[in-house]
């Protein structure tokens, strides 16, 4: 009897997973301090007398900005979002011990979303500071177990768990890629740090997935594209991007069936256009790097020095060449493509209400709803909509978008992202409406500022 009782309890304790005995408060004691609350007062002030709950996150101005950063320095160097801090007039910081105080903006990097604050010390104060360390993000793996730091909802500094759930992720936020977490990341979580086990950041929580009823995803912007881009903005108030001046696809030597990028357009100005290169040229290697990813090459050529010297085998017509490029620093115009991109993209989501159909469209400040046989019916237009001063109201029908047909919410950001990239061009939209159909030509600007 004694026998099956003792056995009884030792199957009762090897049956517990050894993780539901593990605890994480020796690390989050560890990194708390290094993780601040962000808030700020805006330039400007809505005239908007209610938000209607149809309308998912619109953009509200002069009302508090809530969200997270941490150190980086120890002198009060803080890192975050730039969204966090878009259009401030002030900027608020209280680290974990609830002490306030005020921040000055260092620099930002809108192809990225990110910041740097400092906080705004006295001159005989002798507060210190506990910068991070920052990790490898490219070394994390898929089902490496994260921490997320944030201010949910202005609750104060929280924690959360999970695990990596997916690398290199593009989500619409420029052509960064993003680590993928079913970590807790939620509004006022932004800017906020994601720890691995060994207590080094490897993301900067940036972005959620979510529908209503629906389990949020979290994205997080690699630590290491992060560490290059604040050290920057530190050391020059801005980020010098590397640029060779080229624009590649994937592609196969039809001479000798080697895979590469193949050149498909080539700017004059660039060192590359000087060795030699052309466009239908095909890179196979750079830096003794095999070419078979262009993400992992662009970044990898944009975070180069301008100086520094990149090494290629280039196949043209057959033949291999070995090639020395010194990388120039991206132009005004190169940079401002970037920008405009990212900056499109940034806005670039839609949130649906999975009980009506219902989908709200960011950059026109819209609700619409798919229309039978084709284009969105508009179900809620806000008053700051650029399509209401054209006076399109609820029920109106969206048909086109510079002439090609619309049928789903995808269709209509597709054709915005474009003229959005096109230096925001305006935007020649079908509009049918309840007496007559019309077109009309619509100014899509930054992040609707």
């Amino acid at each position: 009897m004694i026998r099956c009782f003792l056995l009884f309890l030792l199957s009762v304790f090897f049956s517990v997973p050894a993780n539901a005995l593990e605890s994480y408060a020796d690390l989050v004691e560890e990194v708390m301090p290094s993780v601040v609350n962000i808030s700020t007062e805006k330039t400007t002030v809505s005239t908007d007398e209610e938000v209607d709950n149809l309308m998912i996150e619109p953009e509200l101005t002069g009302r508090e900005s809530l969200g997270s950063g941490f150190f980086i320095r120890k002198d009060g160097h803080i890192l975050t979002n730039y969204h966090v801090i878009k259009d401030a007039k002030a900027i608020y910081v209280i680290n974990s011990e609830g002490k306030d105080y005020k921040a000055k903006l260092v620099g930002v990097d809108q192809p990225s979303d990110l910041a740097v604050i400092k906080l705004d010390l006295d001159k005989d104060s002798k507060d210190t500071f506990s910068p991070v360390i920052f990790g490898d993000a490219d070394k994390a793996r898929i089902g490496d177990k994260v921490l997320t730091f944030g201010n949910p909802y202005g609750l104060g500094i929280s924690v959360s768990q999970g695990i990596i759930s997916a690398k290199s992720r593009r989500i619409g936020l420029g052509e960064q890629q993003y680590i993928q977490t079913d970590a807790a990341i939620n509004q006022g979580n932004s800017g906020g740090p994601m720890f691995n086990t060994d207590s080094e950041v490897i993301g900067i929580n940036t972005a959620i997935f979510t529908t209503r009823g629906a389990t949020g995803v979290g994205f997080a912007l690699p630590s290491n594209i992060a560490n290059w881009i604040s050290s920057q903005l530190i050391d020059g108030g801005k980020v010098r991007r590397g640029w060779i001046g080229i624009t590649v696809s994937r592609g196969i030597d039809r001479y000798t069936g080697k895979e590469g990028f193949v050149i498909t357009e080539i700017s004059e100005e660039s060192n590359a256009y000087k060795e030699g290169l052309r466009v239908g040229d095909i890179i196979t290697a750079y830096n003794d790097r095999i070419a078979d990813n262009i993400d992992t090459f662009r970044i990898f050529t944009e975070t180069m020095e301008p100086g520094q010297a990149l090494r290629l085998k280039v196949s043209s017509l057959g033949e291999e060449t070995r090639n020395v490029v010194r990388v120039q620093e991206m132009p005004e115009k190169a940079l401002k493509n970037v920008t405009n991109k990212a900056l499109s993209e940034h806005n670039q989501y839609y949130h649906q209400d999975s009980d009506a159909g219902i989908f709200y469209i960011s950059e026109l400040n819209i609700a619409v709803k798919e229309a039978t046989p084709r284009g969105l019916m508009i179900m809620k237009i806000d008053r700051r909509s650029p399509l209401s001063e054209k006076g399109i109201k609820s029920g109106d029908i969206i048909l086109e978008a510079d002439g090609a047909d619309i049928f789903s919410p995808e269709n209509l950001l597709d054709t915005l992202h474009t003229a959005a990239v096109d230096d925001f061009r305006p935007l020649a939209l079908l509009i049918q409406g309840t007496e007559n159909t019309f077109y009309v030509n619509v100014e899509v600007k930054p992040e609707n500022d």
